[in-house]
């Protein structure tokens, strides 16, 4: 691994301590404008060129972090007026636990609601209440904006109903449906800021902490932040997680390489304690791998914005691959429809005039760059060994 990566890591796991020196001062306030961590490089650069720039981000960080508690709080009390039960996941939730929480860089507000009648008695208690519908087509969350009437500023509501986007491999599907559905799930509080919230249990939160990483790894990659959050929050709720169920549940899912590298990688170079699930261990060639392309990658991921969403882990990616995505997206744009075996060569057709459109006016590449992307993207996802790729597929 470069050492400017060790440098860096080393400066977040040791922040406030201010130890650490470096004369590589661009390349380490670099990695920290694309990962977002400004406020964990402050102690070190503190005299140097870029320190105003560091500082900047900073404020505008813990800003950005007082806005979106503000947000959530006031979404929140509008469901729990009218009794509607929810899971708050991540932003707030996860920041909590940040040696101090505005150090977090936080995008938008998600809920999950697991029960689909109070989905919809969500939904219209939001449009009522001046949340506007975004036209955007996800097969996990309904999207809104709120805009401030004051400020002017505007808000992103991500409002699940599947805590994570479906995958090509349905035995993962399943294990995930079984977890998070209405029956299973019992309710976790959370205070913050002398505000109570609703969370998912810590096994429950950290199961699905695993899975947005996969997400976001097959889609685009991700940054350390999403590392940062699993490694703060299982070191102060340790003593709650049932590890032997998260075992169980990555080995039925196909995922427990992943589960292995991100447990080691953090232990590496995030601080965790090896005696937390210390019989998992991997090898420290692939956690630095891993850890080399989370690094590389930006605070979501290189190209998101070009990417295909990638449901899959891929052997080889032939036609069929291509046809796979292509079907379970049809499946994504046309929930209801795509039930129907008929209708399915109409859709897929539609699918495709979708695709085509969003390549060239969304994207703004073309078909195929995209498909060289994909590609791409399902080499480097088989660094782990997830659904049919996995060692004990």
């Amino acid at each position: 691994m470069h050492h400017i990566y060790h440098t860096y890591l080393q400066m977040i796991e040791h922040t406030f301590e201010g130890k650490i020196q470096s004369q590589d001062e661009a390349a380490l306030f670099d990695l920290a404008r694309k990962h977002f961590t400004a406020p964990f490089l402050l102690p070190y650069l503190d005299s140097g060129a870029s320190f105003q720039d560091l500082k900047y981000q900073t404020k505008m960080m813990m800003f950005h972090y007082y806005q979106i508690e503000h947000f959530t709080n006031i979404t929140v009390c509008l469901l729990e007026k009218q009794n509607i039960p929810y899971f708050l996941l991540k932003g707030i939730s996860l920041a909590a636990y940040y040696p101090l929480p505005e150090h977090r860089k936080l995008g938008d507000l998600d809920l999950y609601i697991p029960d689909p009648d109070k989905v919809a008695e969500a939904r219209k208690l939001l449009e009522i209440n001046g949340y506007i519908l975004d036209p955007e087509v996800s097969d996990h969350h309904i999207t809104y904006t709120y805009t401030f009437p004051k400020t002017g500023r505007t808000y992103i509501l991500e409002l699940h109903f599947r805590i994570v986007g479906k995958y090509q491999y349905d035995r993962a599907n399943q294990v995930v449906d079984s977890v998070y559905n209405a029956h299973a799930l019992s309710s976790h509080i959370q205070t913050i800021h002398d505000k109570a919230y609703q969370v998912l249990p810590p096994t429950e939160y950290t199961f699905y902490m695993i899975h947005h990483m996969l997400k976001y790894y097959l889609y685009s990659g991700f940054g350390i932040r999403l590392l940062c959050d699993f490694a703060f929050y299982v070191k102060a709720r340790h003593t709650e997680i049932d590890f032997p169920q998260i075992h169980t549940w990555c080995k039925d899912s196909h995922i427990f390489h992943l589960y292995e590298i991100i447990l080691e990688s953090c232990r590496l170079w995030l601080g965790l304690s090896p005696a937390i699930d210390p019989e998992i261990h991997c090898n420290k060639k692939d956690c630095k791998d891993f850890m080399e392309k989370v690094l590389s990658d930006s605070d979501m991921g290189t190209n998101e914005d070009r990417a295909l969403v990638n449901g899959g882990s891929y052997k080889k990616v032939t036609l069929r691959t291509y046809f796979k995505e292509g079907h379970l997206q049809m499946h994504v744009r046309f929930p209801k429809l795509g039930k129907i075996l008929l209708l399915w060569p109409i859709l897929w057709v539609i699918t495709y005039g979708y695709f085509l459109r969003n390549t060239y006016r969304i994207r703004h590449t073309t078909l195929k760059q995209t498909l060289r992307d994909f590609k791409d993207s399902n080499h480097a996802s088989r660094l782990i060994q997830v659904f049919d790729n996995s060692k004990d597929h």
